[in-house]
């Protein structure tokens, strides 16, 4: 094997695992709510007025959100790569837990609510902060 083609081979290798690094990797952080749809009407101002919600998800699973008009909330997060199914589970209690369907794209994250008549009403729109 030359250098060279053992160069191109390791250059290659890196590209893709870089290209195929899991989602459940590249949520944690921080994201800032940028748009709230409801059943396609942009609903932003009611649901987000000061411009100011966010959510975290840490690295142990659990996840951190709050601004106006919610305030603050807690707890774990899961996410299935397979189904690209998030899964947020409350410790604000069971009626506050909920499933999304997640697509990422770099610093931008949207998500579409699944499994309850209510959440599947929304579409959220995030940035990475």
């Amino acid at each position: 094997m030359t250098i060279k083609f053992t160069f191109c081979l390791l250059i290659s290798l890196s590209l893709f695992t870089a290209c195929a690094t899991p989602i459940s990797k590249q949520l944690k952080g921080t994201w800032a709510m940028e748009k709230v749809y409801d059943n396609s009407t942009d609903v932003t101002a009611q649901h987000n007025p000061e411009n100011d919600r966010w959510i975290t998800f840490a690295k142990d699973g659990s996840f951190k959100s709050g601004g106006t008009p919610t305030g603050e909330n807690t707890g774990k997060w899961m996410y299935t790569d397979t189904n690209r199914q998030l899964f947020l589970d409350s410790d604000a209690g069971e009626g506050d837990d909920s499933y999304w369907l997640i697509q990422l794209d770099k610093d931008s994250m949207n998500w579409a609510g699944i499994r309850s008549s209510f959440t599947e009403r929304f579409k959220l729109t995030f940035s990475k902060r």
